[in-house]
C-alpha cells in the first residue's frame, strides 16, 4: 500500500511539475512575443513619423559640369525632386534616367551629408545645328542629330548654324571641327561653305564681327583665335585666312572687299613729223 501511495504521489508531482514548467513556457512565449511586438511597432511608427515628415526628403540638388542643359532641366530628367526621400533614393536609377537625354555623356548621383543631393554630368559637344525638313537639329562632336524642341531653343543660341554642305562634307567638318574648344565654337555664329575660294573655302562668321576663311583641315588652328584677335587686328581687316599645311594665320583684305586693277589705257603714240 506505501509503495502505491508513494507512486501516486510521485506520479502527482511530476504532472505538477509538467504543468508549471509548460504554464512558465507559454507565459515566457507570451511574454517574448509581446515584447517583439512593441518592438516591431514602435519600430513601425518612427519611420511612419520618419517618413512622412519633412526630415526625410531631400534638403537640395545641386547640379555641376553642365555647360548647355539647364539645372533644373536635369534634375527633373533625374526623376528627384525636394519631396522624394533621401534614403530611398536610388542613385543608379536617377543616372540611367539622365543619361537618356541625348547631351549627356555621364551622369554621377552622390548623397552627402545633410540630405544634400549633388548630380555630376558631362556633356556631349555641340559643334552647330543645322535646319533639316523645317526643324532645327543640334549636331553633335560624334556627329549624332538631336532635333530641337520649342522649349530647347535655347540650346541653339550659343552653337553656330551650319549651311551649305553636303554629307560628306558635312561629316568631315563636324570631324575637324569637334577639335576644336567648346569655348571657341561658342564663339561661331554661322559656318558657311565658301567655293569662291579653292583651300580656304570655310567660311566661319565669328561673334565679334570678323570672318574666318580655312579649309577642313585647319579649323583647328581656331583654338588659338583670341590670341590672333589680340595681335592681328587692324582697323582695316576683318578676315583671318588660315593655312592648313604650315599651321600659319593672316589677315588681309575680304574676298568681297578685294578690286581688280582697271586696265590702264594704252600711250598714245606720239607721229613722228
Amino acid at each position: 500500500m506505501l509503495d502505491d501511495k508513494e507512486k501516486l504521489l510521485k506520479k502527482n508531482r511530476l504532472f505538477t511539475i509538467r504543468k508549471n514548467k509548460k504554464a512558465l513556457t507559454a507565459y515566457e512565449k507570451a511574454k517574448r512575443f509581446y515584447f517583439a511586438f512593441s518592438v516591431l511597432f514602435s519600430f513601425a511608427l518612427v519611420c511612419a513619423f520618419y517618413f512622412t515628415s519633412d526630415f526625410s526628403k531631400i534638403y537640395r540638388i545641386t547640379v555641376s559640369g553642365n555647360e548647355y542643359l539647364k539645372s533644373e532641366e536635369i534634375i527633373a530628367q533625374s526623376g528627384l525632386n525636394e519631396d522624394s526621400s533621401f534614403l530611398l533614393m536610388l542613385p543608379w536609377r536617377a543616372e540611367k534616367k539622365i543619361r537618356e537625354n541625348h547631351l549627356i555623356d555621364t551622369a554621377k548621383v552622390k548623397r552627402l551629408p545633410g540630405r544634400l543631393v549633388e548630380i555630376e554630368v558631362s556633356e556631349k559637344k555641340i559643334v552647330g545645328y543645322a535646319p533639316e525638313n523645317g526643324l532645327n537639329v543640334l549636331i553633335l562632336e560624334d556627329g549624332e542629330r538631336v532635333g530641337v524642341t520649342r522649349q530647347d531653343m535655347y540650346l541653339i543660341a550659343n552653337a553656330p548654324i551650319i549651311q551649305g554642305f553636303d554629307e560628306e562634307e558635312l561629316s568631315t567638318l563636324i570631324r575637324w571641327l569637334s577639335r576644336c574648344e567648346r569655348k571657341i565654337i561658342k564663339e561661331i555664329s554661322e559656318i558657311h561653305n565658301y567655293p569662291k575660294l579653292k583651300y580656304q573655302n570655310v567660311e566661319l562668321i565669328m561673334r565679334d564681327g570678323n570672318y574666318v576663311f580655312s579649309s577642313v583641315f585647319g579649323l583647328e588652328i581656331l583654338n588659338h583665335y583670341f590670341d590672333m584677335e589680340s595681335s592681328f587686328v587692324t582697323p582695316e581687316y576683318h578676315c583671318y585666312y588660315f593655312e592648313d599645311i604650315s599651321g600659319n594665320a593672316y589677315t588681309s583684305a575680304c574676298p568681297w572687299e578685294e578690286v581688280e586693277e582697271e586696265p590702264k589705257e594704252p600711250a598714245e603714240e606720239i607721229e613722228e613729223e
